[in-house]
């Protein structure tokens, strides 16, 4: 089960989400590849049997500058048979809460990709509660997997 779980974080949060989720697919026997999206090449997904993309909505609903050369990369990559996963920290007081989440999931099912968990919106610092989503998404993912 190799897992390519690439994130983009402003304020630290998104890192520290990413870490957990890390940690979590390891002891349930995944091989993860963490690693930002400013390093990541949307050409190499198809190496993978899933992706998960954490990124965290910047401005007025836009996806991170940081994040844009990998997202629209996804639009010339078939990812046939590739499952993933998005999730995001965001807040709750902008209007566009989560919007860099819901972009992603639409370009990534635009590329073929087979979406295997429901996108994960974190308002802020994540809690107990918000924890327990993303152990869904992950165990969403395994699962797939088996």
């Amino acid at each position: 089960m190799k897992i390519l779980l690439t994130y983009t974080s402003m304020t630290g949060r998104n890192e520290k989400i990413a870490k957990y989720l890390d940690q979590y697919l390891r002891d349930h026997g995944a091989e993860v590849t963490l690693q930002q999206i400013v390093d990541t090449d949307a050409f190499e997904l198809e190496d993978y049997d899933a992706v998960i993309v954490e990124t965290y909505t910047y401005n007025d609903g836009e996806v991170p500058d940081e994040a844009k050369d990998f997202y629209d990369d996804l639009a010339d990559v078939d990812l046939e048979k590739t499952k993933f996963a998005v999730l995001g920290s965001s807040s709750k007081e902008h209007l566009h809460f989560g919007r860099a989440v819901d972009y992603f999931t639409m370009q990534l099912n635009s590329s073929n990709g087979e979406q295997v968990a429901d996108s994960v919106k974190i308002n802020q610092d994540p809690d107990e509660a918000d924890f327990k989503r993303v152990d869904m998404l992950a165990d969403n993912v395994l699962k797939s997997l088996k």
